[in-house]
């Protein structure tokens, strides 16, 4: 069973038996998910991942998969239950990020929230972010914060986490000395001061350098869709009858784009060049989630051999 909480899930969101997707309150058509879409990319890297969390609990419940294994009916619930886990610490993980991006939100907004022992620590890396980038709520340097973004055209929708101005010493900023690549030039990175799209991550076993080439794709789905939305309460869940053309406005551009790395201890801005060229790759992935997910096997089966044969032999 899920521990996951959906009143955490972004606004205009929906759960399918194929993901995630958004249903647009325009139209009530549905779109996929950004996420969704990449997952089509990184599924060769989720049977090691899986593979990972299960052997973690094996190894944390090696007594019990012992005492299992002197009885089949014992062995056979235990092995049900290793299958599972690499979901339930999926979702664990998800959760808690949720959290995080909520409690961010509500600092954005200056509103109240409840604290969180878990989610705390992330929360004080958040903040940390915002003292040492000089990001002053209270001057509303933050444009936006969790916001819906859609892109009719193409079908997709996504949540942008964080929209802020950024101000930096110049057109590039060196990479921090302990996260500096031993195998390639540690060249300054292109930090222009302007309005950034930025995405948030967290994790309690990656550094705060971890990148990965889905992101990339991501931020590029991100900053070029078309509008974003900014619904009541009553058509924040895809109910058209209540939505108008005052509920969106185009997306703005963006002077760069960034995943923050959240972490207990500390945190790290990267940014990563999603650019025309990311997007591009990920428009190649939206046929394929497309067919993926309207694909239905289930009335292929095996069939007779032809009836002239099997007289024959």
């Amino acid at each position: 069973m899920s521990e996951r909480d959906d009143s955490y899930d972004p606004q205009h969101a929906v759960h399918t038996k194929k993901g995630r997707y958004y249903c647009d309150p325009a139209t009530g058509e549905m779109l996929v998910s950004v996420t969704n879409a990449l997952d089509e990319h990184a599924i060769e890297a989720l049977a090691p991942a899986a593979a990972k969390a299960t052997a973690e609990w094996l190894m944390d419940n090696l007594p019990k998969a012992i005492r299992a294994a002197a009885d089949p009916e014992d062995m056979e619930a235990f092995i049900k239950e290793a299958k599972a886990q690499y979901k339930v610490q999926w979702e664990k993980k998800a959760d808690l990020g949720s959290r995080v991006h909520n409690i961010a939100e509500a600092i954005n907004l200056g509103a109240p929230y409840i604290p969180d022992e878990e989610a705390e620590p992330f929360v004080e890396s958040y903040r940390k972010f915002l003292r040492d980038f000089g990001v002053d709520i209270r001057r509303r340097d933050i444009k936006a914060a969790e916001c819906t973004v859609l892109h009719r055209g193409l079908g997709y929708g996504g949540t942008s986490d964080i929209w802020a101005y950024l101000t930096f010493d110049g057109p590039t900023s060196p990479i921090v000395p302990r996260f500096r690549p031993r195998k390639v030039p540690a060249d300054p990175i292109p930090t222009p001061s302007g309005l950034w799209l930025i995405d948030i991550k967290t994790s309690l076993t990656k550094p705060a350098s971890a990148v990965y080439d889905d992101r990339v794709l991501q931020l590029a789905a991100l900053r070029n869709a078309e509008v974003a939305l900014v619904c009541p309460p009553e058509c924040r869940y895809g109910e058209a009858e209540f939505h108008d053309s005052s509920h969106e406005f185009p997306v703005p551009e963006f002077v760069g784009t960034a995943i923050l790395n959240l972490r207990e201890t500390t945190y790290g801005f990267v940014p990563l060049p999603a650019d025309q060229a990311a997007f591009e790759a990920f428009c190649g992935l939206l046929p394929l989630a497309r067919y993926v997910h309207e694909l239905d096997l289930r009335g292929f089966k095996p069939v007779q051999p032809p009836t002239n044969h099997r007289k024959a032999a």
